[in-house]
């Protein structure tokens, strides 16, 4: 992924100029024991500035200020403090920390791990990807499912990429989609099914429509869909117009 066109970024404050400082003089002091190094640094600091920068990419889209929203978000994939807590996540929290790619790396080591933040601060606006490594998955009907597994470096930059994306979605995302998202769960979907199923909402009057499209991601015709989605061909507008137009209570 190639990000062109690049603007000279202005820290929202001196405070947030420090801390990406802090965060590089920090990453860089390899005379240190490596594992020092990464258990030091200041992760609550790190994510309250992560979490300020996702608020301000919030309020933007909201306010729909793209330029502002493009702005903000190329300082969050520039900031160290944002590419240290994208390694964190995936090899530290992610239960598939352990499933290697193509490459054969895990977990990573904790000099590892500050190599792979120095790599994502050089290469974040022009990250090439490896190869996936293709594994299939048994299916409870007797046939497998192929999953494609990156390797833990490119899983890093995914994760850096969601920081910067995951607060615009969730500007515009609706209001009744519970799959993927932060902040929720099954059990919210459960708890509005339950209470526009009472009787006092006159739920015996309501059915339930559950639906599976079989091999969706096989059959599926990423390029029409891509060309579909095209801020050009107005997609977004469209699926947005019929997200909010359809009511199921």
């Amino acid at each position: 992924m190639n990000i062109t066109n690049q603007t000279s970024i202005e820290y929202p404050s001196l405070k947030a100029l420090r801390l990406h400082l802090a965060v590089f003089l920090s990453v860089e002091r390899i005379g240190r024991k490596a594992s020092d190094v990464w258990r030091d640094l200041p992760w609550k600091r790190f994510r309250h500035h992560v979490f300020r920068l996702q608020r301000a990419i919030f309020k933007a889209q909201k306010n729909n200020h793209k330029a502002k929203v493009k702005r903000l978000q190329q300082l969050l994939l520039q900031s160290r403090a944002a590419q240290a807590l994208a390694v964190k996540q995936v090899t530290q929290l992610n239960t598939g920390r352990k499933s290697p790619g193509v490459d054969g790396k895990t977990a990573l080591s904790t000099k590892e791990r500050l190599t792979l933040c120095q790599k994502l601060n050089k290469h974040w606006h022009h990250w090439k990807h490896q190869q996936l490594r293709r594994v299939n998955i048994p299916k409870p009907n007797g046939k497998t499912r192929g999953l494609g597994i990156p390797t833990i470096a490119d899983r890093a930059w995914q994760a850096l990429l969601k920081l910067a994306a995951e607060p615009a979605y969730e500007a515009t995302a609706g209001k009744r989609s519970y799959g993927f998202r932060p902040g929720r769960c099954t059990a919210d979907a459960q708890h509005l099914i339950f209470t526009n199923l009472s009787s006092h909402k006159n739920g015996k009057d309501k059915l339930i429509l559950e639906t599976d499209i079989s091999k969706c991601f096989d059959e599926i015709d990423h390029k029409s869909h891509a060309q579909w989605s095209s801020p050009t061909k107005r997609g977004p507008q469209r699926s947005q117009t019929c997200c909010e137009s359809w009511r199921p209570w």
